[in-house]
């Protein structure tokens, strides 16, 4: 069994119509739309509702649904309408789910299902992709299943080859314009990495690509790596765990001296001629505009503050003083107190 994907929508409406609607997101007719098991209605309207009001249980918590959905490889065993409703209960048993939708659609299962009990608590989601997926191999075994072999999260061993699955704005660039920003960086770290080079030579060779390698260490000593393409930084988060820093030196990556030692790399060439005027990515570009305009709201402040005082002051001068603003003479002195 395969996880295909798992969300958290913000409204149950509009994924309800979509998981009970008779045509997919391309328009294409499907050939079984059937509600297996629901403990919040089996109708959109009435499983809205009800969502609704177990959601006013903890307004607090914004995203408690989770929408998740199954497949099987079509040379495994078929499954009946009440296979799947186990199937789906029991995802739904081992995420602590109590509110829960399942449908059916050909060959594959839908989930739609809150984390708020109707008790007002709420089902953890601390790992909850993880804790999912193990729950699947269980599941597989449970019902006799193919296995499907495991992703980086639970498969440490697979952490050095992943890579982030593309999102929409990423598939509609390779289909634009053949590959997206994300594709480039990839593979020409994948090839620079094949000739076994150390980090000097892999920024050298980076950098002829137009490509800035950042090498930094936090406070607690763990060491990152960030990839600079066209004012924007990339890292494991979002070219995927096989180019964190940890996975890079697994793939045969060497690092001479400490892993902050940006200063003993050398300087891209496509940034020599540049100086101090070249494009900043736009983390620092962005921090650097927002200060300024904090600085001048701040001076914009005190300037209306002044002015303030000078109009109210001119307006209701304190008890004594004269109106005119000459304030005392030279020849006046304050009364000995003493």
């Amino acid at each position: 069994m395969a996880i295909a994907k798992l969300s958290r929508p913000r409204r149950a409406g509009p994924t309800l119509r979509y998981l009970t609607g008779l045509v997919d997101h391309a328009g294409r007719p499907r050939g079984v739309v059937s509600v297996v098991a629901s403990t919040v209605g089996k109708t959109p309207e009435g499983a809205t509702r009800f969502l609704k009001a177990v959601a006013a249980l903890r307004p607090r918590l914004r995203r408690h649904l989770y929408h998740v959905s199954f497949s099987v490889p079509q040379d495994d065993r078929a499954l009946s309408e009440a296979d799947w409703a186990a199937i789906g209960r029991a995802w739904c048993e081992g995420m602590e789910i109590e509110n829960f939708l399942i449908v059916l659609h050909d060959a594959h299962i839908h989930i739609l299902g809150s984390r708020i009990r109707l008790d007002g608590t709420a089902a953890p989601d601390q790992w909850d992709y993880r804790r999912s997926e193990l729950l699947l191999r269980t599941i597989e075994t449970q019902f006799g299943l193919a296995p499907t072999r495991s992703s980086h999260l639970v498969d440490r061993a697979r952490g050095g080859s992943h890579q982030r699955a593309r999102r929409l704005k990423e598939l509609h660039a390779v289909r634009r314009d053949g590959r997206s920003h994300k594709d480039f960086i990839r593979r020409s770290i994948d090839e620079a990495l094949a000739e076994g080079i150390d980090a000097v030579q892999l920024r050298t060779v980076l950098a002829e690509a137009g490509i800035e390698m950042v090498l930094e260490q936090a406070a607690d000593g763990a060491g990152s790596v960030l990839f600079g393409f066209q004012g924007r930084l990339y890292g494991a988060r979002s070219l995927g765990q096989g180019y964190s820093l940890t996975n890079l030196l697994v793939r045969g990556l060497q690092l001479d001296g400490p892993q902050n030692a940006r200063a003993q790399l050398p300087t891209p060439p496509w940034a020599l001629d540049e100086g101090v005027s070249r494009k900043k990515p736009q983390g620092a570009g962005h921090h650097e505009d927002a200060v300024r305009r904090l600085r001048g709201f701040g001076r914009e402040v005190h300037q209306v503050i002044d002015r303030y005082r000078a109009r109210d002051g001119a307006q209701h001068p304190s008890p004594g003083s004269d109106p005119s603003g000459a304030g005392p003479g030279p020849e006046e002195k304050p009364p000995d107190v003493s």
